[in-house]
């Protein structure tokens, strides 16, 4: 160790860095959980003003840090911070400055393998869901106690290292957790509440809770200490506490609850699902998830995934409505039925008891409680980017026919397909090698059973989800180039090339012919096959590909912000789309397109394979606040998601939407503050987002019924 270079980290709060540095020649997971436990011994804690829960707000309040953990890569940068810290540091400073931007870097090169432009929002990312369940009942002196026997099960010759740096991480949790008890036994809050949450502390999350009070206390310290990703399952998590405590009553219940989604919400955190199904098949709505939809009310996050199944209580529709009326677009409906099929015919070796525990991370990528490594979105498939590509070579032909164009695609995306996956492959390896997650190899199941590291192929299951985008802007531009040069020869194959090449400058005659032509989102067979075809040859593509830490490579539609910026990667398409311009939202027709009703764009929607899609189709639909707010039209919408659901339809969600009160917000944002829309796989404010993605929102067909 270099001594002095730990210790001028140590000063100036970079103690991730500094617990890096600190044994520098050794193995990543022993150097990465000493990054872990200096980071929980000394970075700053949020403070304390009377919550229910603590942990509170959020998860880097106060923290100056430039080099700080992360749930996805282990370990992230904050390069504002940094650029400001260094122009205005003395010589000594920007010495230490620069060893740490050196230290960074070099983590960065070892797992630098992805360099395609296919990312749309991925690039290696991973989300998950830890075992709260597992930490409630058995505590973290349980998963000692585990630990410590695997160590003595180890052969003389064997690599202690994972055991031991586990064990270190542990003794930089129960560090933190009297920490967090340290905060709250100096604030000046006096009261019941901070007894009740000082006692649940002392318990929980080393000893298993007893009560319904000190599961949500543990579940919420997991939380923080998993970096404020998932919460999961939370209902069928905590449903035995609820059920077993006779000291609870569904209002308090409920206030906790409140405070947990805050929290959540603080940290811009993700998904959980409610509802579904119980492991013997029964169904899986309870009071708390009655509970978790009036919790969302208001609330940006958790993304409450509902899990429909043919026998949802008439109750849960009810509380769906009210929830979504709040304004919060909150909760998305997703087919239960149809993701355990799909998931079973994936052919992923799911146990039959854990597949009912599957639950979209992130935005939504599907993976399952406690126990996946699956990428999310480790990344994306730009079709229109690679149809512009094939475009550009096959028009400039002497000779072609649509059909030559059609199979060209298909071999230009396959390619891509085998190219993108291939990176992925090499970047899992280094990956494994060189950046372990040290926290969820922890709180993942089965990584202390196998010994073996999260990254390194630890959890039980460890697909890959990847990211298909602008499937009906393909769909789109395909039907109108055979329609308008093949069929009615009103230009030839290079004229059009060039048209598109100038980005229709002189040619708005012709980019309203192509625009005149069918869409998808309309029912119109002609271009819905052809999404169709094109759809089921990359679902297939992708999943003919093996994932190298195992499991397949799942396709997947989620496209939340990253439809606008796919969408500047391409040139002018024969869709009549100017160049630039944002692709369709996710599995959904282009924004505007759909001029036929909401029956028409479901129709549409569901001619394609989605149960192949099995990472999560994401369909956005708008509704106005009159639809969602009144008895009959609610029944219509029900019946809308009910019939896309049995014509195969896997997902599907709902902003409520005013579209005057969205153009006022264009022009006085600061009164509309807490206007949220869905994006694709999760809700935000409308303030948050560019103008340009403002726009598209506004551009979204609004559906009353």
């Amino acid at each position: 160790m270099d001594e002095s270079m730990w210790l001028a980290f140590m000063q100036r709060g970079e103690y991730f860095a500094a617990g890096l540095v600190e044994f520098a020649e050794a193995d990543p997971i022993t150097r990465f959980s000493r990054a872990y436990r200096r980071w929980f011994e000394h970075t700053a804690l949020p403070a304390y003003q009377g919550e229910v829960l603590y942990p509170c707000g959020k998860l880097d309040s106060g923290v100056q840090a430039v080099m700080k953990p992360s749930y996805s890569y282990t370990v992230c940068w904050d390069e504002v911070r940094f650029a400001h810290q260094i122009a205005n540091a003395r010589s000594d400073e920007r010495l230490v400055l620069e060893k740490l931007n050196e230290l960074y870097q070099g983590e960065v090169k070892k797992t630098n393998q992805i360099k395609t432009v296919h990312t749309i929002g991925g690039g290696g990312y991973t989300h998950a869901i830890v075992n709260f369940g597992r930490v409630l009942a058995e505590g973290l002196d349980g998963y000692t106690r585990r630990i410590e026997e695997k160590q003595k099960d180890l052969a003389d010759e064997s690599h202690p290292e994972f055991y031991l740096a586990l064990g270190d991480l542990l003794e930089g949790i129960r560090i933190w957790r009297q920490r967090l008890l340290d905060v709250l036994l100096h604030s000046p809050e006096q009261s019941d509440a901070k007894a009740r949450l000082v006692a649940a502390l002392r318990q929980v999350p080393f000893k298993p809770a007893r009560t319904f009070y000190e599961a949500v206390v543990g579940y919420n310290v997991i939380y923080y200490l998993d970096g404020c990703d998932n919460p999961g399952r939370m209902d069928q998590v905590l449903w035995p506490y609820y059920q077993n405590d006779p000291g609870i009553n569904r209002d308090q219940a409920l206030e906790y609850l409140r405070a947990f989604f805050t929290n959540v919400s603080a940290n811009g955190g993700w998904s959980m699902a409610i509802g579904g199904t119980n492991p013997d098949g029964s169904p899986a709505y309870q009071e708390l998830t009655e509970l978790c939809l009036s919790a969302s009310h208001h609330q940006y996050r958790p993304s409450l995934e509902l899990r429909v199944r043919e026998d949802m209580p008439e109750r849960i529709w009810d509380l769906s409505w009210e929830a979504l009326a709040t304004g919060c677009g909150q909760p998305a409906f997703y087919n239960e039925h149809g993701y355990l099929a799909a998931l079973r015919g994936a052919n992923l070796g799911i146990r039959a008891e854990d597949i009912v525990w599957w639950n979209g991370g992130g935005c939504t990528e599907t993976m399952l409680h406690g126990c996946s490594n699956v990428g999310s979105l480790d990344a994306g498939f730009n079709l229109l980017l690679v149809l512009s590509e094939t475009l550009n070579r096959m028009l400039r032909k002497d000779q072609v026919t649509f059909v030559e164009i059609l199979q060209a695609y298909k071999e230009d995306l396959g390619a891509v397909v085998r190219q993108v996956t291939g990176e992925l492959n090499a970047y899992f390896v280094a990956r494994a090698r060189h950046r372990p997650q040290p926290v969820r190899s922890l709180l993942m199941d089965d990584c202390i059973e196998r010994g073996k590291e999260f990254n390194a192929g630890g959890a039980r299951y460890n697909w890959s989800v990847v990211n298909v985008a602008g499937l009906a802007n393909v769909a789109d531009s395909l039907h109108a180039l055979n329609e308008v040069v093949f069929e009615r020869g009103e230009i030839s194959p290079a004229e059009l090339l060039a048209v598109l090449e100038q980005d229709f400058s002189g040619q708005e005659i012709l980019r309203q012919k192509l625009l005149r032509c069918a869409k998808f989102g309309n029912d119109d067979l002609a271009v819905d096959s052809l999404a169709a075809e094109i759809g089921g040859f990359v679902y297939r593509e992708i999943l003919s590909q093996d994932c190298q830490r195992g499991g397949k490579f799942l396709p997947s539609h989620i496209m939340f912000e990253t439809y606008a910026s796919a969408g500047r990667q391409v040139g002018a398409t024969p869709d009549g789309r100017h160049a630039h311009q944002p692709l369709s939202d996710s599995t959904g027709p282009v924004q505007g397109r759909d001029q036929n009703g909401p029956t028409a764009m479901l129709k549409s929607v569901a001619q394609l394979p989605l149960h192949l899609a099995i990472g999560t189709p994401v369909l956005n639909i708008a509704f106005s606040k009159k639809t969602i707010a009144e008895k009959e039209s609610q029944r219509h919408v029900r019946a809308l998601i009910e019939t896309f659901f049995r014509m195969g339809g896997m997902q599907i969600q709902i902003s409520v939407l005013d579209r005057s009160e969205l153009l006022d917000a264009l022009v006085h944002p600061e009164q509309h503050v807490n206007l949220v829309v869905r994006i694709g796989g999760y809700s935000t404010y409308f303030n948050w987002l560019s103008d340009e993605l403002k726009q598209e929102v506004i551009n979204r067909t609004e559906y009353v019924v």
